[in-house]
């Protein structure tokens, strides 16, 4: 028998559009570290991406979903990046279908696993 409390569970929720992964736990820490720092570049470093892959991931989202998800600005004082309604849309979204779904999947897992 499996000792009570050894086992844990994560979820990892990912969205797909016409079979091409949409949206996931990469991108949503992309935008909300560059909403945070004002830039991609700043929140790629955080992460610890190269910036090509930063925009390569945040592009690939955005055809795969049709809408724009980052507003950016080029250089200057008025230069850097934030989410746009959609973009922010989407992630708040995201979000708290994460939470939802986690706290479902909880009671799943103790059902289970913990003899709840």
């Amino acid at each position: 028998m499996i000792e009570k409390c050894k086992l844990s569970f994560k979820n990892c929720m990912r969205l797909y559009k016409n079979g091409k992964k949409a949206f996931g736990p990469g991108i949503a820490m992309l935008l909300e570290l560059t909403e945070q720092y004002g830039t991609l570049s700043a929140a790629a470093a955080e992460m610890e991406l190269a910036y090509s892959k930063a925009w390569r991931i945040l592009n690939e989202c955005e055809d795969v979903l049709g809408v724009r998800l980052l507003e950016r600005n080029r250089g200057g004082k008025n230069g850097g990046a934030f989410l746009t309604d959609a973009g922010r849309n989407v992630l708040e979204n995201y979000r708290k279908f994460c939470s939802e779904a986690e706290g479902k999947n909880t009671e799943i897992f103790n059902k289970y696993f913990n003899g709840e």
